[in-house]
């Protein structure tokens, strides 16, 4: 009997604990944006936007953060259109916790890196823009992810570059385009 309640008590703290190394991180942010690409019509700029999903951390001091983000891209050829992609975003973080907050620290900083896999959901483009069709936009794209982040209590903001690796519109005559950003992403840590 002595060796069942030890054993059911080591199996509720071993429980315990891998939960309280688990949290949902529901998030908004700004995605700065830079993609430049010459079109016939004339210069293709990206724009700022919003993007809003959620992530998950799993682990300790070394964490894993895989996650959905949905984030809307605008690019536009002044007085001519635009083009409009809606990009669901999946990132697999890795990252470590430098500190984090406790009953001595009010707050917790951390690192974070990995590979993110953006997939077209949606795109249109203004009938204006003739040299560049759906067909040039790339549905999947790679890029990758690093950046800092920053908690206070239940609340985060995390800091990050996105380098595209691969390219949102396909090379014509040799030239295409990939999309880089600086992102800020703020939101709440619920700990399970």
């Amino acid at each position: 009997m002595k060796k069942f309640i030890y054993t059911t008590v080591v199996l509720l703290f071993m429980g315990y604990n891998a939960m309280a190394q688990f949290s949902l991180r529901p998030q908004v942010g700004i995605q700065f944006s830079n993609l430049t690409y010459e079109a016939v019509e004339g210069q293709i700029n990206s724009q700022n936007g919003l993007s809003f999903g959620a992530d998950v951390q799993i682990g300790g001091t070394l964490f894993v953060q895989p996650g959905l983000m949905v984030t809307p891209v605008k690019m536009e050829i002044d007085n001519v259109g635009d083009i409009a992609i809606t990009k669901l975003n999946v990132p697999v973080m890795v990252g470590f916790k430098l500190f984090e907050p406790d009953g001595g620290r009010a707050f917790g900083m951390r690192v974070f890196a990995g590979p993110n896999f953006a997939f077209n959901v949606n795109d249109t483009i203004s009938e204006a823009i003739t040299s560049v069709t759906t067909d040039d936009l790339n549905n999947f794209q790679l890029s990758a992810i690093g950046g800092i982040g920053f908690d206070l209590s239940i609340l985060f903001i995390d800091f990050a570059y996105k380098y595209g690796i691969s390219e949102t519109i396909s090379p014509r005559n040799g030239v295409g385009a990939g999309l880089n950003a600086f992102m800020i992403n703020a939101g709440i840590r619920i700990g399970f």
